[in-house]
C-alpha cells in the first residue's frame, strides 16, 4: 500500500469537495468526486474555490450568537472580486440564495443562509492603498490589520468598533459604532466610495456623487441589495497615546447625566458608559479617553463638573494601538476560558435621550444576575443624530440618543436561551413604543412587518433599490427582511 501523508490526504479530500457545476435535475452541486453525470451547468472558472466539504459548511452555519444554525450547500472562497460576480450571476440563473460573511460576529444568524451559498469574504483581504486622508481596502480586510498599516504612518479610521478583529465589509454592512460616534458618526458615515456586487451580478462603484441611492442602501444595508467587495475609508491623524479616566456612579441616571455633560463639551475623544455585575450588584461607570501625542493635549481638569462618587477616579495610560486592542485581548481571554462558544443573545437598542434614564433603570433592575456569565456587560454609547447621514442605520428622532447594549453570555440550555430571546423581544417592543430603534446585530426575532416598521419612511427607497439591483431576491436571506 502506498504511503500517503496526512497533508496529502487532506489536500485530496479538499480537491474532491471543490465544485465544478450544478446538477439541474437534482439541484445539487457536482464536485470532482461526484463527477458529471446527467444534465448539469458548468461553473465558470474561479480564481478561488467553491467547496462543499462538511467542515467548511459547519464553520459558516454558526455565528457569535451560537443560537441560529443554517447550513448552506456550498462556501465560496473568492480569489478575486470577479469570483463574487461569477458566483452571484450563476446563483441568480439557477435560483440559489447567497449570503456574504465576514467574521460572523452577529448574534442571530444574519450572515447565514439555509441551503444556499455563503461567500467567505476573508480571502479578499488586500489593502490596496493608504493615502493622507483615505485607505482603499478589500471587504475582507480586518480593521486591526488596517490599523497595523496606518498607525505607523500616523493615521487611523475616525471610528473603530471596540472589537477590531472584524472585517471592513462586515461592520459596514451593519453600521459600525463606538465611543467616537457622537463626534464622527458611525463607520458608515466615514466611507467615501464602495465597490459592490449587486444581486444581478453587476460590479458597480457607488458614492455620494455616483449612484447615491445604491450607496445609501448598501451602507448598514445588511447585504440586501449588494455585497460590499471594496471600500474607500476616510482616515484622520492618529495620536500616539491614549489616557483613560474611569469614574463610578451609584446608578444609571447619575452616570447618564455626566455622559451628557461630557458629550456636550466633547471633553474626551472616546466616551462611553458601562455597567458590570459584581457580588454587590451592578456598578456603573464612565470611561472617557483622550488621544494625545504631547501632554499639553490632555484636558486640564478632566473631572471638572462631574458628579461621580468622590475618590472613585482611576487613570490608565497606554499607546493608541494598545487601546484599540483592549477588546481583542479580552475576547481572546474569554475564548481561552471556554466562554466563546456559549450563547450570546446580545440585544442592542437605540434609545431616545428623553427615555433612557427610566428605560435603562427598569431594564437593569429586572435582569437575572445568574444569566450574566463572565464577560457579560452593559454599554451606553452616546450619539448625536446630526452626525449621522446614512438612512439604513435607523435611530430615534431626537438629537441625543444612546445605544444601550446588554451583552450577555448565558448557559447553553434551550429553556434559558428561549427565555432570554423572549426578554429581548419584549425590550425591543418596549423601546419601539418609546420611539426607539434597534441595532441590527441583535438577537431579536423579526418578521416582515417589523422590518417595514423599522425602516419606516426609507422602506420605499429600500424596496425600490432591492427591485432594481436584486430583482430575484438572491441576497440578504439571513435577516428575513424580504423573506
Amino acid at each position: 500500500m502506498r504511503n500517503i501523508s496526512r497533508r496529502g490526504l487532506l489536500k485530496g479530500l479538499f480537491a474532491a469537495s471543490v465544485v465544478v457545476g450544478f446538477d439541474l435535475t437534482t439541484r445539487t452541486w457536482v464536485t470532482h468526486a461526484s463527477g458529471g453525470g446527467g444534465d448539469f451547468s458548468l461553473l465558470p472558472p474561479l480564481d478561488g474555490s467553491l467547496v462543499t466539504d462538511p467542515a467548511s459548511l459547519a464553520a459558516v452555519a454558526d455565528d457569535f450568537g451560537h443560537m441560529i444554525h443554517r447550513t448552506p450547500v456550498a462556501v465560496l472562497r473568492p480569489g478575486s472580486v470577479e469570483d463574487v460576480v461569477k458566483l452571484v450571476r450563476f446563483a441568480r440563473k439557477h435560483g440559489i440564495k447567497v449570503a456574504s460573511r465576514g467574521k460572523g460576529h452577529t448574534a442571530f444568524g444574519q450572515s447565514q443562509v439555509d441551503a444556499g451559498v455563503v461567500v467567505d469574504m476573508g480571502t479578499l483581504n488586500q489593502i490596496h492603498s493608504i493615502e493622507a486622508d483615505r485607505a482603499v481596502v478589500d471587504a475582507g480586510v480586518v480593521w486591526r490589520n488596517l490599523l497595523l498599516a496606518t498607525t505607523p504612518v500616523g493615521l487611523t479610521p475616525p471610528v473603530l468598533t471596540d472589537y477590531t478583529r472584524l472585517t471592513v465589509g462586515g461592520t459596514l454592512s451593519v453600521g459600525g459604532v463606538s465611543g467616537r460616534s457622537y463626534q464622527y458618526g458611525a463607520q458608515v458615515d466615514n466611507v467615501l466610495e464602495l465597490q459592490v456586487v449587486t444581486g444581478e451580478g453587476e460590479l458597480l462603484t457607488c458614492s455620494e456623487s455616483a449612484d447615491r441611492k445604491l450607496f445609501e442602501a448598501t451602507l448598514a444595508g445588511l447585504g440586501l441589495c449588494a455585497i460590499i467587495v471594496r471600500a474607500t475609508i476616510r482616515l484622520i491623524q492618529a495620536k500616539e497615546r491614549a489616557q483613560t479616566l474611569r469614574v463610578f456612579y451609584p446608578d444609571a441616571p447619575a452616570m447618564l447625566a455626566d455622559l451628557r455633560v461630557l458629550i456636550n463639551e466633547e471633553r474626551f475623544d472616546h466616551t462611553r458608559g458601562m455597567s458590570v455585575l459584581t457580588p454587590g450588584g451592578f456598578v456603573f461607570f464612565i470611561e472617557g479617553t483622550s488621544f494625545y501625542t504631547s501632554a499639553g493635549e490632555l484636558p486640564a481638569d478632566p473631572l471638572q463638573g462631574l458628579h461621580a462618587i468622590p475618590g472613585s477616579e482611576q487613570f490608565e495610560d497606554m499607546t493608541y494601538f494598545e487601546y484599540t486592542d483592549l477588546v481583542v485581548k479580552l475576547i481572546d481571554a474569554l475564548e481561552a476560558a471556554g466562554l466563546g462558544g456559549l450563547p450570546h443573545p446580545w440585544v442592542d437598542l437605540f434609545v431616545a435621550d428623553s427615555k433612557i434614564d427610566a428605560f435603562a433603570s427598569q431594564t437593569i433592575a429586572a435582569l437575572d444576575p445568574s444569566l450574566f456569565l463572565p464577560g457579560s456587560l452593559i454599554l451606553f454609547y452616546p450619539f448625536r443624530k446630526s452626525r449621522l447621514a446614512r438612512p439604513m442605520l435607523r435611530v430615534p428622532d431626537e438629537e441625543i440618543f444612546f445605544l444601550f447594549d446588554i451583552l450577555r453570555t448565558i448557559p447553553p440550555e434551550p429553556a434559558i436561551v428561549d427565555a432570554v430571546l423572549a426578554e429581548n423581544r419584549n425590550l425591543y417592543e418596549q423601546n419601539r413604543e418609546l420611539g426607539g430603534k434597534f441595532y441590527t446585530i441583535s438577537a431579536v426575532q423579526m418578521n416582515a412587518r417589523d422590518w417595514k416598521n423599522h425602516f419606516q419612511n426609507f422602506w420605499g427607497s429600500l424596496s425600490s433599490e432591492k427591485s432594481q439591483h436584486d430583482p430575484d431576491n438572491v441576497l440578504g436571506h439571513g435577516t428575513g427582511v424580504f423573506a
